[in-house]
């Protein structure tokens, strides 16, 4: 009886398996199944991965032939080139290029260095020193090395075959293959090779992935086991929260934390010593739940509050707040979960973490600021080649998609991505790790992979496409530069026979010019002097000196007379005073006078003129105006010549204003009109010989064109100049400038 009772009771201390929930096999075997799932999807992003690197690698190597043919296509084209401009020799053009044939051709050639001529040659082209196009035929064979083991090398028509890499399934093995242009010729060469379908990594990888889903499979198994085996040891609820009790005060041991209680029927939270200590309270105080969050600061009150009430609730809690008042530069967390017949946990003080944090993301982001800021592309990886850091540079620059361009991503995947956009890539001469790549967008760039301390690896990218263009601008040039230097030897021997020509002609045209100024020395005497006959008997018709002419007409006819005469006369003087100044045989006798005088002398010989046609004459002078160091005759001819042209653009009832003024170190003199004005088109070239305006064609400016340009060399004859400024339709003013000093005394005085 009592061996029967001793049984029973052992059956109601036993804990009640039972009632345990069942083990959950099915979700167990959808966690299976989508781990499988996510292994095939793996093996199928590594195999997709590695025909990427391999179309890459096939890819840099039809750049690397596509160079190799265009070298040896330029070195045929450039002996061809060499013989063919120096002389017809085809047979020595044909041996030094290499060819198998050579032709003359019709079809210039001028926008391809090479084409494909047929299946076994390629054409190349030149002329010679006739001018004729010759046409090469450059066997196939001698454009592409000697194939080693199963890669092929093919030449085709760029019109016939499309760029890139691809990869073709043939019965159990993979065709690699990638096609690449050749220079700037019509040419694109092709490499390609054959590949096992699946190679002893594939088994092996094959192997890892079956062993990896066994494991999982094992896993599950043993993980029922334990289930069952846990479910039978569970005991009663007050020894499991005992446990996390003791869970609690050993975290408080083990560190910077404190523990707590909350009793449910009192409402009071209950802190041990150092639970007061750092909130700093008195140790072993009891809190209202009011009290407590008076130590929480403001900003964090709602979410603690919150928490709280969660866990009273039976469910375990974690929160992060600041303390309040003199503690408002602390932060803390707070842990918690049902005990007995309240709350328990830890308080732990996290302010070093929390700054620790902030100090992270500062330096986070002001390394992400320095990387965009950076105009390359660049990208950081670490210690097993996962992806960190990147700008937006290396993203666009590469057109790198989303799913690929990722944190965690493998350096592999990546850059294989990357040379998707890659024409052609080259080692840099004397660095180990830095490559040259020419981009699809015509962008070249030197790319370097340096290692850092830590075992990563950063990836920077130089664009050099400046200096690239500009190194094929050079290159250009000094083919043409070739091609100028035997021009020059054949046009030196031209260039001696146009020398001594010129030399003949500058004999002729100083004999010329010697035989013009006698001419017009000769012609002096012989023209002044008939005119001052007819200018004089003409002056005494109308001064009726010896008895009335009779009829009023004659009379006229006499007054023309001196005025063609006078006209006549004064363009002679002109254009002898033209000729002298063009011989340098001009010259001005200077002396100190008063400019006023010159000037008041030309006016009152000209103010008669002006006033026959109704134009009026104003002269206006400052009261600063010294003596200056000039010709009498010479300023006098000037203004003569001025307020004249003045007078022939002005209409009746218009104004003249001549006015002197003194500016810096020189003495201005102005005639301003208010007549037809010039065209801003002719002002360039009034002050020229011979040179008239165009603003009034119907006027008749009776005149040689020599006034300006007589006025002009007679102001710099004395040091000055002379300014031109009109406005079509409203006026113009001359000016020129005479130096208070002549340029003997002060060589150093400028125009101002």
């Amino acid at each position: 009886m009592a061996k029967t009772q001793s049984k029973k009771h052992s059956k109601a201390s036993a804990p009640d398996t039972s009632s345990a929930a069942p083990v959950p096999t099915r979700v167990l075997a959808m966690l299976f199944t989508a781990f499988a799932g996510t292994l095939g999807v793996k093996a199928w992003e590594e195999r997709t991965a590695q025909n990427d690197a391999l179309m890459a690698q096939q890819t840099r190597e039809a750049m690397a032939i596509g160079g190799y043919v265009r070298s040896e296509v330029l070195r045929s084209q450039t002996a061809m080139n060499v013989i063919l401009e120096r002389s017809t020799r085809i047979g020595e053009a044909k041996k030094a290029a290499k060819l198998d044939k050579i032709s003359r051709t019709i079809a210039q050639q001028d926008d391809a260095e090479a084409i494909l001529k047929n299946e076994n040659h390629a054409a190349i082209f030149s002329k010679d020193i006739n001018g004729q196009w010759w046409e090469g035929l450059l066997p196939l064979s001698r454009l592409t090395p000697t194939p080693e083991g199963e890669r092929e090398f093919d030449i085709f028509s760029s019109s016939d075959i499309s760029l890139g890499a691809k990869v073709e399934r043939i019965g159990f093995s993979r065709k690699i293959s990638a096609c690449a242009p050749v220079g700037e010729t019509q040419l694109s060469v092709c490499v390609s090779r054959n590949v096992e379908l699946l190679s002893i990594a594939d088994y092996n990888r094959l192997l890892i992935y079956l062993l990896l889903l066994l494991a999982p499979g094992l896993a599950v198994v043993g993980l029922v086991g334990t289930i069952k085996t846990n479910a039978r040891r569970l005991g009663h609820e007050s020894e499991a929260r005992k446990e996390i009790e003791t869970h609690w005060r050993e975290l408080e041991i083990g560190g910077q934390n404190g523990y707590w209680t909350w009793n449910r029927q009192s409402g009071l939270f209950s802190l041990r010593e150092k639970t007061a200590e750092m909130l700093g309270l008195v140790p072993n105080r009891d809190l209202t739940i009011h009290e407590f969050q008076e130590l929480v600061h403001p900003s964090t009150q709602n979410k603690v509050v919150s928490e709280l009430d969660r866990a009273r609730r039976d469910k375990s809690f974690q929160v992060n707040f600041k303390g309040n008042g003199s503690f408002s530069s602390r932060y803390f967390e707070m842990q918690g979960g049902p005990f007995q017949d309240g709350l328990s946990g830890i308080i732990s003080d996290t302010t070093d973490r929390v700054r620790a944090e902030a100090r992270s993301r500062i330096s986070e982001n002001l390394a992400r600021s320095v990387v965009d800021a950076y105009p390359g592309p660049f990208a950081a990886w670490d210690q097993r080649h996962r992806l960190l850091i990147w700008n937006k540079t290396f993203a666009n620059i590469f057109n790198l998609p989303e799913h690929v361009l990722r944190a965690g991503a493998s350096y592999d995947v990546v850059m294989a991505e990357a040379a998707k956009q890659i024409r052609i890539e080259r080692p840099i001469s004397g660095s180990e790790s830095g490559r040259e790549i020419l981009l699809l967008s015509d962008i070249w760039l030197n790319f370097y992979d340096r290692p850092t301390s830590g075992g990563g690896l950063v990836t920077v990218g130089l664009d050099m496409s400046s200096l690239k263009n500009h190194e094929q601008s050079l290159l250009g040039k000094e083919k043409k530069l070739r091609r100028l230097v035997l021009e020059l030897d054949r046009m030196q021997g031209q260039s001696e026979e146009h020398a001594r020509k010129y030399s003949e002609q500058k004999n002729k045209a100083e004999r010329a010019s010697q035989a013009k100024s006698v001419f017009l020395a000769n012609m002096s005497h012989e023209l002044r002097t008939p005119l001052n006959a007819i200018n004089g008997f003409s002056e005494m018709l109308i001064k009726e000196i010896f008895g009335p002419l009779g009829d009023e007409r004659y009379k006229g006819y006499a007054e023309d007379i001196l005025s063609s005469g006078q006209h006549l006369l004064d363009m002679i003087n002109d254009i002898l005073d033209m000729a002298k100044i063009e011989a340098g045989k001009m010259s001005i006798s200077t002396r100190e006078i008063d400019p006023v005088d010159a000037v008041d002398s030309a006016i009152r010989m000209i103010r008669r003129r002006a006033e026959d046609k109704d134009i009026s004459i104003k002269l206006d002078v400052s009261d600063d105006i010294p003596d200056i160091e000039g010709d009498h005759r010479a300023i006098k001819q000037m203004v003569l010549n001025l307020v004249s042209n003045a007078i022939k653009f002005t209409d009746a009832g218009g104004a003249i204003k001549v006015s002197i003024t003194k500016e810096n170190a020189f003495v201005r003199v102005s005639v301003a009109d208010n007549g037809i004005g010039i065209p801003k088109k002719d002002l360039p070239r009034l002050a020229q010989p011979f040179e008239q305006s165009s603003a009034d064609e119907s006027r008749n400016s009776k005149g040689s064109g020599l006034g300006l340009s007589l006025t002009k060399s007679f102001a710099e004859m004395h040091g000055g100049k002379l300014i031109l400024e009109s406005e079509l339709g409203v006026g113009t003013t001359v000016s020129f400038l005479l130096p208070i000093d002549p340029p003997q005394k002060n060589k150093t005085q400028k125009i101002a």
